[in-house]
């Protein structure tokens, strides 16, 4: 038997998918935290076979080349992962969104950490304005998360679902592509074949992952007044590509778009438009002027809190056609307040994180052994009886 690579800590999320924001995230994460001198690993998506198509994604060419994971394992034997490391972090991103956390069984709860471990959340999303799950699910998790050292949040709203629903504290932090040094984007735009060729400028960039033809105006309506060509990213699963090309309807589709590259369209654009979080989130941190359209089916809070955040509500929107009656959408943002917003919110982000990795094990569980037996889960519970 291979002897196990031991590391100081373990992040578990959603990174294995095509989706772009969802590679940055992890990638950011893993590098914040070895930043740190902590050495990293991040866990293979549980109960995955063989011939997943999720073995053939952009995020996993991402991986293979960026940073390590552990093998996989079943969701009955992922008790082994307490071999690999001794801190184990949850990421970003809507993995306590219930209609996907149900999926893994309580992993997404480090229901496989020993009490021992220390276990955080890092800028967790519930994705909805509330923990949608029955309430045996909901008795679980609370369980589940007194055994957590440190929880943290990205939204606002979810600071408040938090205390609501399972009477604990939260903290809102950054997401990590804002928490983490921005010279790594650098890094990986210069490998991006659009900055091999050479982007055209000036141009206006969209970054649109569920297209309708209210949002093909909306984005004819702004290249029109902004007078600008266009080039359009859709979402990286390929399996939904033609046809979110046909629904998209328009000259400027970048074919085999990866990740690198997709960071190089949005840095040098003139504008961009999108209905991606993450998108808009680039936009911010790069300095790009932009308009967002909110996407009620992947979850308004997370615009809604990212737009107050920074001061930008005013560029979000959540009717595609309003974007045809507000020129002041087309005006270019000052970006100094937002920026120092950024930097104080970084700081603030970065501590807490460095903090809880650096501070002993503190959580509930670990520190009043005698309450163990009667907070343990049981074995039969609601989240380990579903299915994938």
């Amino acid at each position: 038997m291979a002897k196990t690579t031991k590391y100081d800590v373990a992040i578990l999320g959603l990174w294995w998918s095509s989706n772009y924001g969802s590679i940055m995230t992890y990638y950011s994460l893993f590098r914040l935290i070895e930043s740190y001198g902590y050495r990293t690993v991040v866990i293979d998506r549980p109960g995955i076979q063989e011939d997943d198509q999720l073995f053939q994604t952009d995020g996993r060419r991402f991986q293979k080349e960026h940073f390590p994971v552990t093998p996989v394992f079943q969701f009955d034997e992922l008790w082994k992962l307490n071999e690999y490391a001794d801190c184990f972090v949850m990421g970003s991103d809507q993995v306590w969104n219930f209609g996907i956390c149900e999926k893994y069984q309580g992993a997404f709860f480090l229901k496989f950490a020993e009490d021992s471990k220390k276990k955080l959340s890092y800028a967790a999303s519930f994705g909805h304005p509330g923990f949608f799950a029955p309430p045996e699910a909901v008795e679980e998790t609370r369980q589940l998360l007194k055994r957590f050292d440190g929880i943290s949040v990205r939204e606002i709203q979810a600071v408040d679902i938090v205390k609501q629903t399972f009477d604990m504290e939260a903290q809102r932090v950054l997401d990590p592509v804002f928490a983490v040094d921005p010279k790594i984007y650098e890094e990986l735009m210069n490998q991006s074949k659009a900055a091999q060729k050479g982007a055209k400028r000036p141009y206006l960039c969209t970054y649109i992952l569920d297209p309708t033809e209210e949002k093909r105006d909306a984005i004819l309506h702004v290249a029109q007044e902004k007078n600008l060509p266009m080039i359009h990213m859709l979402d990286g699963y390929m399996e939904y590509f033609e046809s979110n090309k046909k629904k998209l309807h328009m000259d400027g589709v970048v074919e085999n778009l990866q990740v690198e590259d997709w960071l190089y369209y949005i840095y040098h654009c003139d504008f961009l438009v999108t209905d991606s979080c993450h998108g808009a989130s680039f936009a911010i941190l790069f300095g790009k002027p932009f308009i967002c359209i909110g996407n009620p089916s992947r979850g308004l809070p997370r615009f809604e809190s990212l737009g107050k955040v920074f001061h930008l509500e005013n560029r979000f929107v959540y009717d595609a056609e309003d974007v045809l009656g507000r020129e002041e959408l087309l005006e270019k943002i000052d970006f100094r307040e937002v920026h120092e917003i950024l930097r104080r919110e970084r700081k603030r982000s970065r501590k807490w994180i460095r903090e809880k990795l650096d501070a002993p094990v503190d959580n509930q569980i670990y520190q009043e052994p005698e309450k163990s037996a009667a907070l343990k889960v049981k074995k039969r519970s609601f989240i380990s009886k579903t299915k994938e």
